[in-house]
């Protein structure tokens, strides 16, 4: 391979790679996050804990009286701060 050819791949892979990074999205912080160190019982029974794909992040399910889910995601670092992050009623 020639200098000419190593240099137009090289810019070819920075370019490349400059694409990729400014296509990404920034994961922003959790909203609706009240400092608190307990989880409302009005939230419901706990029925299961699952991992998000954030390392210190998990997703609480609870079952409300009315048989309502709500999925409230956990940081995990301190245990004070959570969003409801939706509700799924049932019929």
């Amino acid at each position: 391979m020639n200098k000419k050819s190593a240099r137009t791949m090289r810019c070819a892979m920075l370019l490349a790679i400059g694409l990729a990074v400014a296509g990404c999205e920034r994961r922003g912080a959790l909203t609706n996050v009240p400092e608190t160190s307990t989880i409302p019982a009005s939230f419901g029974d706990l029925v299961a804990v699952t991992p998000t794909d954030r390392r210190l992040e998990s997703v609480l399910w609870f079952r409300q009286p009315d048989q309502t889910i709500v999925a409230v995601v956990v940081d995990l670092r301190d245990g004070k701060k959570y969003v409801v992050k939706t509700k799924f009623p049932r019929s």
